[in-house]
């Protein structure tokens, strides 16, 4: 099970979101599809700003101080709710699958 264990400012514009996986950071396969969830629902949701991989279990968001919105930690969590349980998530696994929710 994926988590976020720490949550800070890296620069004006930047915000480092640190994932673990049982104590550990998180792998690179699983950050890498975190950001790639992440960007479907920023796009989605019509937010600024992208999320990209920073390293072992490191996940970067990059916006703009004036353009950050409290929904953007709210995107990452989500995403993190569809890789721990996609089951329960049905709607956010299919559509981070590349599918249509029509």
């Amino acid at each position: 099970m994926l988590k976020v264990r720490e949550v800070r400012d890296d620069g004006p514009d930047r915000t480092l979101f640190r994932i673990a996986e049982e104590g550990r950071s998180a792998s690179c396969e699983k950050v890498a599809r975190l950001v790639t969830i992440a960007a479907a629902l920023l796009n989605e949701y019509g937010l600024p700003g992208a999320f990209r991989v920073s390293g072992d279990g490191d996940v970067v968001l990059e916006v703009g101080a004036a353009s950050r919105h409290f929904l953007h930690d709210g995107v990452l969590f989500a995403a993190l709710d569809v890789l721990n349980d996609p089951v329960r998530n049905p709607t956010l696994t299919l559509y981070a699958a590349g599918g249509s929710k029509e």
